[in-house]
């Protein structure tokens, strides 16, 4: 049989999961945007919204370069579900950027629009313990690889490679992003954490979250005095990785015999765990803190073979929770998570490589991938609630990948008839009455 292929009249859209995205970035406040002023933007032109919504949109879609626009300038279903009166070149959709990327108070108003859509979300997903429920704020830093350029503040990271190590803060057990912030590859962790940290606990607050229900998780490179004080201040619980430096591993071992216990473990291996209550960094001895020890003596190799010297290592960490070793070591090792978040958010999303040589340009298309990234989780963790939800999911959250497959990436037809438009899904769409369903709570 010979199969025939034509081109018809009908507006065939293959992206209909916009209209979720369109709906959800409509009512957070983007219009205060447009009172941001820039040098070069003239009356009458494009909006700074209508450029801020293109960019989400777009990155909701997995597209992160500017010319990727070019692809949606006559797609009559996107300048729709956005309310644009015309779509911008890929020319005019980088400088705009740039020009709002230089702008000091546009990180502030992404801030608030960020937070504006978070107030949608149900539920963040707690962690309930002896002591209470909690929701943590992950906060780590991901290196995003940048080779073979010579972008803006592109410098040599700790993954031996040209890049970027942006820091980022995720909201709950489900994943939501609370912020992010672009930084230099070389950029230690540390440098700017306090600020950051305390930024992302503001917005949690103004979701109206309690700060004692906050548990803040983060790894080594965090172990500071004036961090646990900044945490110890903003009255959230805590739990950081102990960086052992120069300490002795042999010492750890010691106290971990007299003041501790052993677990069970293989022949030839030891496991001991402890609590210290009177060792403190320097300048929080008037902090409620201890510190977790987990040290394992392995005498053996797993095939019995004797080790000369025994091969001793440490796990410690900060934390002012009231709960036993075994409760603060699997908390913070669920904390490993977020490792899951970032590789959605950098290549589900398409951002491996930032588009822009601007340093402050990429650092505004990191803070609205953030609001495109958190849409999409909430279409995913909303599908999950749909009752007719057409595959069986055993998981408590879905992957961005699977978002986009299944609900962004959906054919569609739209029709304008008596001032009016209406978007039909085909009569096998599997996802329709999930998308439906979605559609009215967004």
């Amino acid at each position: 049989m010979m199969i025939k292929i034509a081109q018809g009249k009908e507006k065939i859209n293959s992206k209909g999961g916009n209209i979720l995205i369109g709906t959800q970035i409509s009512n957070i406040g983007l219009e205060k945007m447009d009172h941001l002023t820039t040098s070069k933007t003239k009356h009458g032109e494009i909006s700074h919204s209508d450029i801020v919504k293109m960019a989400v949109v777009l990155l909701a879609n997995g597209k992160s370069d500017f010319s990727d626009l070019d692809l949606y300038r006559n797609d009559t279903l996107f300048q729709t579900v956005l309310n644009l009166k015309r779509v911008a070149s890929s020319a005019t959709f980088r400088q705009r950027l740039n020009e709002l990327g230089e702008s000091n108070s546009s990180q502030t108003l992404l801030d608030e629009q960020l937070v504006d859509h978070l107030r949608k979300v149900p539920d963040f997903g707690k962690l309930t313990i002896r002591s209470g429920s909690y929701i943590p704020l992950d906060i780590d830093v991901s290196v995003m690889l940048q080779p073979d350029c010579h972008k803006e503040k592109v410098s040599w990271t700790y993954h031996n490679a040209p890049g970027y190590a942006p820091i980022f803060c995720y909201a709950g057990t489900q994943g939501y992003m609370l912020g992010n912030e672009l930084r230099p590859g070389s950029q230690h962790c540390s440098n700017g954490a306090i600020g950051f940290t305390k930024r992302c606990i503001s917005k949690a607050l103004k979701l109206g979250l309690k700060a004692e229900e906050l548990l803040v998780r983060a790894d080594s490179g965090h172990d500071d005095g004036g961090y646990f004080g900044a945490l110890h201040g903003s009255g959230v619980k805590f739990l950081v990785k102990h960086n052992l430096r120069k300490e002795s591993p042999e010492q750890y071992l010691k106290l971990a015999k007299h003041c501790g216990y052993r677990m069970p473990s293989r022949e030839g291996k030891n496991i001991y765990r402890c609590t210290l209550s009177h060792y403190k960094p320097a300048g929080c001895e008037d902090i409620p803190m201890f510190l977790i020890v987990e040290v394992a003596e392995r005498l053996t190799t797993p095939d019995g073979t004797p080790l000369l010297i025994p091969e001793i290592e440490v796990s410690s960490w900060w934390t002012n929770l009231p709960e036993d070793e075994a409760v603060c070591i699997e908390l913070y090792h669920e904390h490993g998570t977020s490792e899951q978040f970032h590789s959605e958010f950098k290549t589900d999303m398409g951002l491996e490589s930032l588009p822009s040589g601007k340093f402050a340009t990429n650092a505004l298309i990191l803070n609205m991938a953030a609001i495109a990234y958190n849409c999409l989780r909430l279409i995913g963790q909303l599908a999950l609630e749909c009752p007719e939800i057409p595959v069986r999911i055993d998981s408590t959250r879905r992957r961005l990948r699977s978002i986009l497959q299944d609900m962004i990436y959906v054919g569609c037809k739209m029709i304008s008839h008596a001032n009016s438009i209406c978007i039909k899904f085909g009569c096998d769409c599997l996802w329709f009455r999930c998308i439906k369903e979605i559609y009215a709570r967004c």
